[in-house]
């Protein structure tokens, strides 16, 4: 699981970081949180995320040690490959498709070039950006891992229902 918020002030997000763990251990899912290396190391978290412009893979894992996940944002082909060179353990590559909370990052980028950012990268692609259980299939054809999602779950009355739809449609 990963925390992705951007802006709590450190205390805040600390203790908000801490009360998701709870939840997770109960579970044994480990968490990730964005791109705050600080809190990994203070909550002793599984890993990080980080995004396209933050400290290169090589001096977070230095930071971090060799124990611990590190992913990647990656909008460009070039930038997941990349990624993976450098030791990354996942790459999330998108927008795949049109998303409201993506638009920032450019156009869609489609599923051609998510096929070829899994062939040039040696790590595990996620696609992200207006996934829906329905395009799960096509996603996975493509070559990607698994899928990331926000709307897809957040936006439904449901989220119980909403996120079983997409766990058994990556499982199909």
């Amino acid at each position: 699981m990963q925390l992705r918020e951007r802006d709590l002030p450190t205390r805040e997000l600390l203790t908000l970081a801490q009360d998701v763990r709870a939840v997770t251990e109960v579970s044994a899912v480990p968490l990730m949180i964005n791109d705050r290396i600080d809190l990994v190391l203070a909550l002793n978290l599984a890993g990080v995320h980080l995004r396209a412009n933050s400290l290169p893979v090589s001096v977070t894992r230095r930071a971090l040690g060799p124990g611990r996940i590190i992913g990647v944002s990656a909008h460009a082909v070039d930038e997941a490959a990349r990624a993976g060179d450098e030791g990354a353990d996942y790459v999330v590559f998108g927008p795949i498709f049109d998303t409201p909370s993506k638009r920032a990052f450019g156009s869609p980028l489609g599923l051609e070039r998510l096929a070829d950012a899994c062939r040039r990268t040696r790590v595990p692609v996620l696609a992200i950006g207006g996934i829906t259980s329905g395009r799960v299939r096509e996603i996975r054809d493509a070559g990607a891992h698994g899928v990331a999602v926000v709307g897809a779950i957040l936006t439904r009355d449901d989220v119980g229902t909403a996120t079983r739809e997409l766990c058994d449609a990556v499982r199909a």
